[in-house]
């Protein structure tokens, strides 16, 4: 008879302790209710986080085994805050002009620093492109107002622009009303400068990229190449201050359109979202159009907007301002890797946070903790409670000189002074790029993400570049925008506010008449006859009666015509109407 091997008998006890121990505890920071923007199939690389991941711990060698109680955990270590583990940097960078700029400039050479020949050329040639394109998958009829299309140049899309920039300041109920004759509405601005029929026909062809070199998956390729050129010219005008802040702005948009935002705290809840680096004093570096959900690469969305934004500007002893939407574990560890502190408020489920974002506090009293990266998490009671993270400041209270109503000094921490002065710059962009705005409604997107960058942020840089360089002749955003459309229109602004006097009068009767005197026009038309125009009387009461263009055919029309009133009349309605004037 075979002997059998003999079983090794292990007792309950052992088993459960062997099972225990196999456990891993690296989810204690783990949140069952975090809502944060980071990706939910993230691993932490050994980089950035120093803990082993499970993909790593299976391919372990023996001899090198890392106990539990031997792991780094540097992030998930939180002290009391000292300050001792915080980095310092220093800024090494000479903030400013980066060209040379005449103190005598005008407002459109200040402007011409961002809006170049290349861009104005750029929208030149994608503009009679896309006619072109459109035109040529047409049958037009001799009717069609796209049969009076011809190629248009840089002097004419200068006027264009200057045009828009001037519906912002003068708004009106539609676009036909800037070409109207009603006495409410007429002006000697817009019919000057060009038709309304030739403005619509540039309106509809304003196009910045070739549609026959569309990526599939590009969903901005029709902006991107005016923003990449613009961008650019934002960055090589100006070297920022060693604060800059990052924060999205809404382009107003209710169109169909796959990457639509909806953001309910905005004055504009739905539109097109842009993310803007900007610097303290309101100047914008660089922009980013929020095309939807693209490839994640396991840092979150607000992380990886900030990385983009704020690349070229890193390894500089900078400091970044963020919001909770941005501020997380994560962000402030990529920017202390690249030698750049973190400023921001911060939401209390991001993950690995430690406890005292669930404290309750007193008004006025604050708490917080600090971790071996130099992070620093506070919590402070004011009217609310206000969660921080810092990577330079303490917990330190400040005077901010300032006294509440039983004449008690106001204290504030040290991070939010600066979060607030620091975040004000993109606030303060915002604000003045509202002002008079020349966007409108469109059922072209592209349309108002253009507007927006070339009549609004290039414009509010140029303002802030032109107050920096003259501060003794500082102009307000209305102030600028005028200058700008007497220079891009060629107007005369002391002839603006005087109604247009009509050529067939005399110089003699230009002064002096005061009375209504029917007279003939000396006006000619190519076949050296009288120009004969409708009687506006009988065409306004016929008009009420049996409709516009009924009226057209049947009232007559008169060579003559009121001297004082500038309009053609007949002599019947004449004497009906001014019978009781002298």
């Amino acid at each position: 008879m075979s002997s059998r091997p003999k079983r090794l008998k292990v007792c309950d006890e052992s088993v459960v302790r062997e099972l225990l121990d196999d456990i891993d505890d690296d989810f204690s920071s783990f949140s069952e209710f975090d809502d944060s923007d980071e990706d939910e199939n993230y691993v932490p690389s050994n980089e950035s986080d120093n803990i082993q991941s499970d993909s790593d711990s299976n391919n372990f060698d023996e001899s090198n085994e890392i106990t539990k109680s031997q792991r780094p955990v540097i992030e998930h270590t939180w002290n009391d805050v000292t300050g001792h583990h915080q980095k310092q940097f220093i800024f090494s960078k000479n903030p400013g002009f980066k060209v040379e700029i005449p103190n005598n400039a005008t407002a459109l050479q200040y402007l011409k620093l961002f809006i170049t020949y290349e861009i104005i050329d750029l929208i030149v040639l994608e503009t009679n492109r896309n006619a072109d394109q459109v035109l040529s998958k047409l049958r037009l009829t001799k009717s069609s107002r796209f049969s009076k299309w011809t190629p248009t140049d840089a002097t004419e899309i200068k006027q264009f622009l200057g045009l828009l920039m001037w519906m912002g300041l003068v708004q009106m109920p539609s676009l036909k009303d800037y070409w109207s004759l009603k006495i409410m509405y007429k002006n000697s601005v817009a019919k000057n400068i060009m038709s309304r029929n030739r403005f619509e026909l540039i309106l509809r062809f304003w196009h910045f990229s070739d549609n026959e070199q569309a990526p599939e998956n590009d969903r901005i390729f029709k902006v991107r190449n005016l923003i990449l050129k613009i961008v650019n010219n934002f960055q090589n005008a100006m070297e920022p201050e060693e604060m800059m802040a990052v924060d999205e702005t809404m382009v107003p948009f209710r169109g169909r359109l796959k990457f639509k935002q909806y953001i309910p705290g905005k004055a504009h809840k739905y539109g097109i979202k842009l993310f803007k680096l900007c610097g303290a004093n309101g100047y914008t570096y660089n922009i980013q159009v929020y095309a939807g959900k693209g490839q994640n690469n396991g840092r979150g969305l607000g992380c990886n907007v900030v990385m983009n934004l704020t690349s070229l500007y890193l390894n500089a002893g900078r400091t970044i301002i963020t919001d909770n939407f941005y501020t997380s574990l994560n962000l402030a560890n990529a920017l202390l890797e690249n030698e750049t502190h973190l400023v921001g408020t911060l939401r209390c489920n991001r993950v690995k946070l430690p406890e005292v974002t669930k404290s309750k506090l007193k008004p006025g009293q604050i708490i917080g903790k600090e971790n071996l990266n130099g992070v620093v998490v506070a919590k402070w009671r004011d009217k609310r409670d206000v969660t921080m993270l810092s990577t330079r400041h303490n917990i330190t209270m400040v005077d901010t000189g300032k006294k509440n109503r039983n004449n008690e000094t106001i204290m504030k921490p040290k991070i939010i002074i600066d979060y607030n002065s620091g975040k004000a710059g993109i606030d303060l962009s915002d604000q003045l790029s509202s002002y008079s705005s020349p966007v409108r409604k469109s059922i072209r997107w592209y349309h108002k993400v253009a507007t927006e960058i070339l009549l609004g942020t290039a414009v509010v840089n140029a303002l802030i570049v032109h107050n920096l360089n003259t501060p003794q002749n500082k102009l307000k955003i209305t102030q600028f925008r005028e200058a700008l459309i007497n220079e891009l229109l060629g107007l005369n602004q002391p002839l603006l506010h005087q109604d247009p006097v009509p050529t067939s009068m005399s110089s003699t009767s230009r002064r002096t008449s005061s009375k209504h005197i029917l007279d003939e026009t000396s006006e000619k038309c190519t076949r050296n006859r009288k120009i004969r125009k409708r009687c506006a009387h009988c065409y306004k009461d016929k008009a009420a009666i049996v409709g516009s263009v009924q009226a057209c055919k049947e009232v007559k029309r008169v060579t003559t015509l009121c001297k004082k009133c500038e309009v053609y009349t007949c002599v019947d309605c004449f004497l009906k109407h001014h019978k009781n004037e002298k």
